[in-house]
């Protein structure tokens, strides 16, 4: 019985410190604090707080997960703009630059448009409206001024945008120089009003707020890539370096496998690259799709050297066999710390398809065969970058197991995989539009046909060039 409460005891204490609930506290805190700040009652910091955590409590039984993901990359990140809007409200009280009526500027300078900029930059497949939205809550409470608030939203949302059409050195440098600039300029509506004979500090306060975003996004996004969970391009790039740990493993263990991944990580990115989804995401994806092969290795035909090691097996079994690799990639995804927008790739790439072959097999031995048992257990495509992967993961299976395919041979291939994962349902919440299916059907055919292009067959050398 002690044994039962002692784990209840630690579940209850693994619920309390679940990024969701660390949000709950951290903006039931900060907003308790700037409410009482600005009516400039501190005594009313108890009693605020408690209204905000049962109200932001209650709030998840109506909204779900809106405002605050349970996702720990969400969580830090809140936690950091926090932070940041913190330290520019006690600059502003300090006033250390002496800016007078134009205190609100150290938003601008410590805050500015690096929330849009470091939520995509770690953000890659979900959302960061959620996150711009407690900003501006936080900013809002912390300094009501509509001209600032307007200001922050704006510059944010364009600045995410600009930087997340490119995602490089470049594309930060001008996110923050548009952002800030939009950010300077609604400011500047209420500056005018307010003090307009001090309209010459901007010519300091947009420079320097540009170069302070910019020196801090660099060295936030070096911080928080030491966290195990968060991970930005640098740090994702790295996964899929051939010194990966998990990679190597694959090479050595199940080779057919790591040659076939590479494959289907060249097609996949090439294709989203054309698409404009998101090419890194996806070529890291596709590396790491198949890694739960590595547990039986010779069950699959690419490992197998032309064995059959389901000879004897019963159709279920071997089914139960193919559809493990998924469980085991997921367990070893975890184990090895990989994002959870990479651990997605595993069982979306296989979604909840039909092992046809073991089937088919079934159904010989007995008509009335459950068909669940040779389903994947899904969850489908959930975007376009797993949807790619799926389609370049079926299509390069397919190819490769044609003898000495022609042209017409890959096109046909290609078309039948593709109307198949359709007729399956496969791609209905991937986001893929028909006329991408389209493209991606030409661009598939096209790499394949490059790739398995039939060789030139060279001479043999007469007796006397071999003496030569």
């Amino acid at each position: 019985m002690r044994h039962r409460k002692g784990k209840k005891r630690k579940g209850l204490v693994e619920k309390l410190l679940s990024p969701y609930w660390f949000q709950v506290f951290l903006f039931s805190i900060t907003w308790s604090v700037f409410i009482s700040l600005q009516l400039e009652k501190p005594e009313l910091i108890p009693p605020l707080l408690a209204v905000l955590s049962v109200s932001l409590t209650l709030l998840r039984r109506g909204l779900g997960e809106f405002p605050f993901k349970d996702n720990p990359t969400y969580a830090t990140l809140n936690g950091i703009f926090t932070l940041l809007i913190g330290i520019a409200t006690f600059l502003k009280w300090r006033d250390p630059l002496c800016l007078g009526e134009y205190a609100d500027a150290y938003y601008l300078i410590f805050v500015g448009s690096s929330v849009g900029i470091l939520s995509k930059a770690f953000v890659r497949r979900g959302g960061i409206g959620n996150i711009l939205l407690l900003s501006g809550i936080t900013l809002l409470l912390a300094s009501p001024n509509i001209f600032i608030l307007v200001g922050f939203l704006l510059g944010n949302f364009v600045a995410a945008d600009i930087y997340g059409h490119r995602r490089d050195t470049p594309s930060i440098l001008k996110a923050a120089l548009v952002g800030n600039g939009i950010f300077t300029a609604v400011a500047t509506g209420y500056w005018i009003e307010v003090a307009p004979k001090g309209l010459w500090k901007l010519l300091y306060i947009y420079p320097l707020s540009v170069i302070s975003v910019i020196f801090h996004i660099f060295g936030l996004q070096k911080l928080i890539d030491l966290l195990p969970f968060m991970y930005s391009d640098e740090k994702l790039e790295k996964l899929a370096n051939l010194s990966n740990p998990l990679l190597e493993e694959m090479m050595i263990r199940a080779p057919g496998t790591y040659h076939h991944s590479v494959m289907v990580a060249l097609l996949a990115e090439t294709i989203a690259r054309k698409l404009g989804a998101d090419a890194l995401l996806t070529r890291v994806g596709a590396m790491f799709h198949d890694i739960g092969k590595m547990v039986n290795p010779l069950y699959f035909i690419e490992n197998a050297n032309g064995k059959n090691y389901h000879e004897g097996l019963k159709p279920e079994v071997s089914a139960s066999i193919i559809k493990s690799h998924v469980e085991e990639g997921i367990a070893l995804a975890r184990k090895y710390n990989l994002p959870e927008e990479i651990v997605s790739f595993i069982p979306e790439h296989q979604g909840t398809k039909l092992i046809g072959f073991f089937y088919h097999k079934a159904l010989e031995e007995n008509p009335n065969v459950d068909e669940s048992k040779f389903r994947y257990g899904g969850p489908i495509p959930q975007s376009k970058e797993t949807a790619i992967v799926m389609i370049a993961d079926t299509v390069e299976a397919m190819v490769r197991a044609l003898k000495n395919p022609t042209k017409e041979d890959i096109r046909k291939t290609v078309k039948k995989a593709i109307e198949n994962l359709l007729e399956e349902e496969q791609l209905k919440d991937s986001h893929l539009s028909m006329e991408e299916l389209k493209k991606i059907e030409e661009l598939l055919t096209e790499l394949l046909i490059s790739y398995y292009h039939k060789r030139v067959k060279y001479p043999e050398k007469t007796p006397r060039e071999r003496k030569v």
